[in-house]
């Protein structure tokens, strides 16, 4: 499977706010599954006790979509209706070594991002809490989030996660034109 193809609709999320325009789309919010596959996150977005939902789920060798891009999922609050949701099958207490030997998981969530930041215009700049308090768009995860607004306690995708490597994925995406 090629990081250009369609993700799988085997699992379809239970818990959504409904739909979106693609123009509120301002962020991408990069989370970590807290498992080790994205089938595995995706099946649970599909039980009615999971209480949580994303946009798309990923790993080294499949994509889930969960909850189609323009249906808001239940994700990073207050970013549930302005983020496009990324989980990537991985743990937030994951070493900078452990999160590198997932490269295909990382390449594949940077392909999707990169997709969504052309498609819905989204600046491809990783934002933080002071960054995202400010209003500014592009790339963030769940802990800033959480930092920013205080509406959850979720520290994924975690300290250790390689933004540098990720980013550079994501812009080699933009660079390259072919999404």
């Amino acid at each position: 499977m090629s990081f250009s193809d369609a993700c799988r609709t085997a699992f379809r999320a239970v818990h959504d706010s409904g739909a979106r325009q693609a123009a509120d789309i301002g962020w991408i919010v990069i989370h970590s599954t807290e498992g080790d596959t994205a089938q595995g996150a995706a099946a649970w977005f599909a039980n009615p006790k999971s209480g949580g939902s994303a946009n798309l789920v990923v790993d080294g060798a499949e994509c889930f979509r969960t909850v189609p891009d323009l249906v808001v999922p239940w994700a990073a609050p207050p970013l549930n209706k302005r983020g496009f949701h990324i989980e990537i099958a991985g743990h937030s207490s994951w070493t900078r070594e452990q999160w590198l030997a997932h490269r295909a998981a990382l390449k594949r969530a940077a392909y999707k991002a990169a997709d969504r930041a052309v498609r819905y215009r989204v600046p491809v700049r990783k934002v933080g809490r002071l960054g995202l308090l400010a209003g500014r768009k592009g790339i963030t995860g769940h802990v800033y989030v959480s930092q920013a607004w205080h509406q959850s306690d979720h520290t994924d995708p975690g300290p250790n996660f390689p933004w540098d490597v990720f980013m550079e994925y994501v812009k080699e995406n933009v660079k390259a034109g072919s999404l």
